[in-house]
């Protein structure tokens, strides 16, 4: 007996099944032949209405494509007394839920931003405080210095002076402002460590 390629049943290999839905008749009275129709008739009206109450076109979308999912998720749509309305209907409340939704997230997103702007207040009133604490400690450390040595390390941190003209100031030599900055950077870091 020879085989024939295009005969499933000779080739050994089994027939292709179709998929559910094409197996299905869609006649009115199916499921999926009833909100087949429906859809027809009303998927462009109910985008009409549902882009009236949303400006952005793709959130409209969306909730038309929940409210469809909606009737055909129910046993049996075809028994609808008023399927247009029941679609309409569902949307709508679709639409409510999502706006409350929106505006949930709004209110929450605006409570968080007035949390993180108080809490930066915290922050910025404890950086404030530590900057004032570690400003007094730098001024008692410096107060504790030999004059020479404080004069010299203001006119060289503050004023931004160089050595020799810090020199020529005091009356000192440069090698002896290099030694009072050195002592007055030692003494700082002991304090502020």
């Amino acid at each position: 007996m020879s085989s024939n390629p295009h005969n499933p049943r000779q080739s050994g290999k089994r027939p292709r099944k179709s998929p559910p839905s094409a197996r299905e008749p869609q006649t009115p009275d199916s499921k999926s032949g009833f909100v087949v129709n429906l859809f027809e008739e009303q998927s462009v009206p109910l985008l009409k209405y549902l882009t009236t109450r949303f400006s952005n076109h793709d959130e409209a979308q969306e909730i038309a494509q929940e409210a469809w999912l909606r009737i055909f998720r129910l046993k049996s749509p075809q028994q609808l007394t008023n399927p247009r309305a029941f679609l309409f209907q569902t949307a709508s409340n679709l639409a409510v839920d999502r706006l409350r939704r929106s505006k949930l997230e709004q209110r929450h997103l605006e409570k968080e931003a007035q949390v993180d702007v108080s809490l930066r207040s915290v922050v910025d009133v404890q950086e404030t405080v530590r900057l004032e604490r570690e400003l007094a400690t730098v001024q008692r450390a410096l107060g504790e210095l030999p004059v020479r040595c404080r004069q010299a390390f203001v006119m060289h941190r503050t004023h931004g002076y160089p050595y020799p003209r810090i020199a020529e100031e005091l009356g000192v030599s440069t090698s002896s402002v290099e030694k009072y900055i050195i002592q007055a950077l030692k003494h700082l870091r002991n304090k502020l460590t």
